[in-house]
């Protein structure tokens, strides 16, 4: 009889040594940046209540009682995102595009507009602050309505590429993306930088209204929507790469958001900052925290200076600006401009639906089939029926109503809520994108995407658009993953197969291919 039984659990090994059972691995889903719905539901209640309350004695007035209500209230959505995961959850597609479009259509007016006040009517502030403010709450609900249980496109953007490659595309985009311009001055770079600081749509490489088959060349341009991602994301693990590349790749950078600025389109250069920002900052190791938080109050004040003098020489271009050309209108300059979009939209309220019917399906249908070359597709339609300008009787300028006067036009507030509701919904999908996991080419697939949340804010006209960089880097790196996987199959077939001399005739044994 054994006094002592056995012990019911053996032990393997000395206790250092002992098997542990697995850690349970976090799903992607759980740990990707996403608001919070009690802050989304507070902001809710602060639109809902600033609409309830809208008032003010002259057009501007309505403008700034609505600008300060929203701002409010978005404070108490960021205020619990920022509670929940720190300043690395605020940046989100969602919030890009919440703050873009408030930048667009309510910002300008936290500054006296007195110039506003004789351009609209009061009734007509009142209800383009009211379709501005549906398209708010659209774009809050809609970002909690999808939340899939697995990364999408897992694969590819987790699947690790060797640094090389980074740079390889790099270089690729930024020698496609110029490749037109290069084209029509006969490759003078000098030439290049002349015409750039010339007014818009003045230089030889612009593209026509309809285009032709040279505007495919021109569509190569989109790559450069890829440079500032690419370069965030390199210059933040800055340690994997040569310091020569390094500073070719800033060199690069700057030339390439001096081009955006010297065009004078505020919302391409925003988006050169917002998408460099964004692979800066997940890629960056969580170590330097405050370096992140201080370069993004430097693209933020960036921003502001630069949409002030861009509103400056944007139409005589930045060789007259310099030259002198505007000191007058310069002095005259009282208060903050960006668009006045709320302009726009009221004067959309006038004439739809009282004397123009709504256009419906045709801006939806627009957008879809904008990215079709016209020389793939000879009889595309070559615009809307009534156009923003026809509506406000504008000529020869271009008029931004954002996606809520585009999307009154087609249905009305119902129809704003409803584009509002997409976007908001698309946006916070593309959060679930992000994984700690995410290769460098993931990042940058992941940072591309916020290119076409910031730009569609101004206008839903383009949001396909403005989807075909993201579509290339994923092209791209799925493809890049493939090649990769190949090129180690055959390595390892190399490594565990041996070379057998040369006459001896014995046969190779098959071994089982590797699973990659």
């Amino acid at each position: 009889m054994n006094i002592f039984p056995r012990p019911k659990h053996r032990l393997n090994g000395p206790p250092g040594m002992r098997p542990h059972a697995p850690a349970p691995v976090q799903t992607a889903v759980e740990e990707v940046p996403q608001a919070v719905a009690s802050g989304t539901l507070a902001a809710l209640i602060g639109i809902f209540l600033t609409g309830l309350g809208l008032q003010g004695t002259l057009p501007s007035d309505v403008g700034r009682f609505a600008a300060i209500g929203v701002a409010i209230s978005l404070g108490f959505t960021v205020g619990a995102d920022l509670h929940r995961g720190g300043f690395r959850n605020l940046v989100r597609a969602d919030v890009m595009a919440i703050l873009a479009f408030y930048f667009l259509t309510f910002f300008e007016f936290l500054f006296p507009q007195p110039d506003f006040d004789g351009l609209i009517a009061r009734v007509s502030a009142y209800k383009a602050s009211i379709v501005v403010l549906v398209g708010f709450a659209g774009l809050l609900i809609g970002r909690h309505c999808f939340r899939p249980k697995r990364q999408p496109f897992g694969d590819a953007l987790t699947r690790e590429v060797p640094a090389a490659w980074l740079l390889f595309i790099f270089w690729f985009c930024f020698g496609l993306g110029y490749l037109h311009m290069l084209i029509a001055v006969d490759f003078n770079i000098a030439k290049v930088i002349h015409f750039m600081m010339e007014p818009r749509f003045s230089q030889p490489w612009a593209r026509g209204r309809l285009g032709d088959w040279k505007a495919l060349l021109v569509e190569l341009g989109l790559l450069l929507y890829l440079l500032p991602p690419l370069a965030g994301i390199i210059l933040a693990r800055r340690h994997r790469y040569p310091k020569a590349q390094l500073v070719l790749i800033m060199a690069a950078l700057a030339f390439t958001f001096f081009f955006a600025f010297s065009s004078g389109t505020r919302n391409v250069f925003a988006s050169y900052l917002v998408t460099f920002l964004i692979g800066y900052a997940f890629a960056v190791p969580p170590g330097r925290k405050k370096e992140l938080i201080l370069l993004s109050a430097g693209c933020a004040l960036f921003m502001i200076i630069a949409t002030v003098f861009m509103l400056r020489f944007r139409t005589v271009g930045l060789n007259n600006y310099l030259a002198g050309a505007l000191r007058g209108v310069e002095q005259a300059e009282k208060s903050l401009f960006i668009d006045y979009n709320l302009y726009a939209i009221g004067k959309l309220t006038e004439v739809f639906p009282n004397l123009l019917p709504y256009l419906g399906w045709e801006i939806p249908i627009q957008a879809l089939i904008r990215p079709i070359p016209r020389a793939v597709w000879p009889g595309k339609p070559e615009g809307l029926s009534a156009s923003i300008e026809d509506a406000l009787g504008v000529e020869g300028l271009t008029i931004a109503a954002s996606f809520a006067g585009e999307a009154y036009m087609s249905g009305g507030e119902v129809v704003v809520f409803v584009i509002g509701l997409a976007f908001g919904a698309m946006t916070g999908w593309w959060s679930f994108l992000y994984s700690p996991r995410n290769s460098e080419l993931g990042l940058l697939i992941y940072a591309s995407g916020f290119f076409a949340a910031v730009i569609s804010m101004r206008s839903m006209l383009v949001f396909t658009t403005a989807l075909l960089p993201t579509i290339a880097a994923l092209v791209i790196c799925t493809y890049a993953a493939r090649v990769l996987a190949r090129q180690a199959h055959r390595l390892l077939q190399r490594l565990l197969i041996p070379q057998q001399p040369a006459g001896r005739g014995r046969p190779v044994p098959a071994i089982r291919k590797p699973q990659l």
